[in-house]
């Protein structure tokens, strides 16, 4: 997300503090985006932008509590030519961020960077084609942009790079027009389908198919202080966001055999999960962000299939009626990187309902006394397959 961008864009779990989503009706004509993912307001942006020029001020609380302002230099065509980003934490408390200060250029077929890491200052060239456009955390006025400058080229399908200010990396992405007028952004891998007006200001941007999940509805005149204030106040309650999908181990041992499970934690955050963040009848990375790995040490039977010992990457793919758990071959991967022909297995699951709803996913092995399960719970579901040791002749 992939992964760098997205990880500095926020995967983790926080205290969740639903913020009512407040505007103060103000007699100017600036305007800007709310960043939702599932009942939590994640971040609020309101920007300006002349012919020359796109001005930008974010609030955020994840991974931590920021203040982000960045002013970028627009050509006729709309191309960012060059871009000055600051971030500053809301409490003096807090952490530094990870970049304070950055500069970004575009030169022909380079992007130069140039970061202020605590009391360094790097430089780098960041490969990027022509007309490639920065990334910076949750700035929402940076797609609109890309989108007006595909609508400016008139052409149905543009591609183009990201670049990350905060992390200085190049990810191949495109602004397509769909026969049916939809406007798709690539976002790694995914898309995102925005909203658009006949003057060509972005309504909504739905990411649900991408790794963030998040949407985005566009406000008039948000009032960032309002939020710099509920925001300061819920990490000097709580402390800091992180990421918002944790990472997690899950331990168990049945009999001589131990296991071990290491996955990403996604939260529900009031939305219908199985189905719906999670389709039914694709393949699910288990988690989120990295794909989730699973090691034994021993021969075991899981559903009836002999597994050796070793570490594999673990995928499902739910259904109604339950779901298809897979051991594949290939690990370390990315959770979008799926790959069936390294499949080990491919093992049927049983579903069970849930009496209460279960708000982050959860993996567990559970010792039983012929063996033992295999579970996965979150929302309202809960699969499950049975294992035990293969033993040796």
């Amino acid at each position: 997300m992939p992964p760098l961008m997205f990880r500095h864009l926020a995967w983790l779990v926080f205290v969740s503090t639903p913020l009512a989503v407040a505007y103060a009706q103000r007699p100017h004509d600036d305007e800007g985006f709310v960043v939702c993912l599932g009942d939590d307001t994640l971040a609020v942006e309101r920007y300006t932008r002349s012919a020359t020029t796109l001005e930008s001020e974010i609030v955020l609380r994840v991974p931590a509590a920021r203040r982000v302002t960045y002013t970028a230099a627009l050509d006729a065509i709309g191309d960012v030519r060059s871009m000055e980003l600051v971030v500053t934490p809301l409490l003096e408390s807090s952490l530094p961020p990870r970049v304070s200060h950055g500069m970004l250029r575009f030169r022909g077929d380079t992007a130069d960077v140039q970061l202020t890491v605590g009391d360094s200052t790097w430089a780098l060239k960041v490969p990027a084609r022509p007309g490639s456009m920065p990334l910076a955390a949750f700035s929402h006025a940076l797609v609109e942009q890309a989108i007006l400058r595909a609508s400016h080229l008139g052409l149905d399908s543009v591609p183009f790079d990201w670049v990350g200010v905060g992390a200085p990396v190049a990810y191949p992405t495109y602004v397509t027009r769909r026969k049916d007028g939809a406007i798709v952004v690539g976002f790694f891998d995914a898309p995102a389908i925005a909203t658009m007006d006949s003057s060509g200001r972005m309504l909504a941007l739905d990411g649900t198919a991408t790794t963030a999940k998040v949407e985005v509805k566009r406000v008039l005149a948000p009032d960032l202080e309002h939020f710099a204030r509920a925001f300061a106040s819920a990490e000097a309650a709580h402390g800091p966001v992180g990421q918002l999908s944790p990472r997690d181990t899950a331990w168990g041992q049945i009999g001589p055999a131990r296991m071990m499970v290491d996955y990403g934690r996604p939260s529900r955050r009031g939305r219908v999960v199985f189905g719906h963040v999670v389709p039914w009848g694709r393949v699910w990375r288990t988690g989120a962000n990295e794909a989730t790995q699973f090691t034994t040490d021993t021969p075991l039977a899981i559903g009836g299939r002999k597994i050796p010992p070793g570490t594999y990457s673990l995928w499902t793919v739910p259904r109604r009626d339950g779901a298809t758990l897979i051991l594949n071959r290939r690990t370390g991967q990315w959770g979008t990187h799926y790959e069936r022909t390294f499949d080990l297995a491919r093992i049927e699951m049983e579903r069970e309902i849930l009496a209460e709803p279960l708000e982050r996913f959860t993996i567990a092995i559970e010792p039983g006394e012929d063996g033992g399960l295999l579970r996965l719970s979150w929302d309202s579901t809960s699969y499950r397959v049975p294992m035990s040791v293969v033993t040796q002749p």
